[in-house]
């Protein structure tokens, strides 16, 4: 079962799932070398291009490729307007980076990426925009202001997932957004390392 850990968390897929963490730095303690994106294209002076943290491709034919983005929010202070704004930004660049990057890796026959530079064979792609945020204020401890604020950074998420899912529609991609309790069952599984 593949297995990749991002920040405090662990994501375990299904048997037969390729799956590479795209966005890697080298690992000096288990001398692992940086992804092709860090290698080739962020060190080899490509500028305000970026690329997600994982991707999967998935078993069987046709092609089926998933574009994995966590964002990991529970030590955050931001208000939820400016940061679901900043999150739509983030993960069209993100895919529009990884798509480069893949295309250039299909090209230059990026061996890490072969099975995920597959682009010319046009793959199905699903976006995925994990977001773990902090936990809900107890309905006790809610005051009015809180109430407030809970309202407006639910419209934000609901709001967020549809401008994400219009925009990447248009790219003839498809969205969808997790977060620890909403991910896809039969698909991979997350565990939360901070918990006990």
């Amino acid at each position: 079962m593949p297995t990749i850990t991002e920040r405090e968390l662990v994501l375990e897929f299904l048997d037969g799932w390729q799956v590479v963490q795209y966005d890697r730095q080298a690992n000096s303690k288990t001398g692992e070398p940086a992804s092709f994106y860090r290698r080739i294209i962020e060190q080899g002076g490509v500028t305000h291009v970026r690329g997600v943290d994982i991707i999967c491709r998935l078993p069987g034919l046709p092609e089926r490729l998933e574009f994995i983005e966590i964002k990991d929010d529970r030590k955050r202070t931001m208000k939820a307007g400016p940061r679901h704004a900043e999150l739509f930004t983030t993960v069209l660049q993100k895919t529009a980076g990884t798509l480069a990057g893949l295309v250039l890796a299909e090209r230059l026959g990026e061996e890490s990426l072969r099975p995920h530079a597959c682009l010319s064979q046009n793959p199905t792609i699903e976006v995925i925009l994990l977001l773990v945020e902090p936990a809900p204020v107890p309905v006790q401890a809610v005051s009015g202001e809180n109430n407030l604020r809970r309202l407006a950074e639910r419209q934000g998420k609901t709001t967020l997932e549809q401008r994400l899912n219009a925009k990447l529609e248009e790219w003839g991609l498809r969205f969808a957004l997790y977060n620890l309790s909403n991910r896809p069952a039969p698909d991979w599984q997350v565990r939360d390392l901070s918990q006990p």
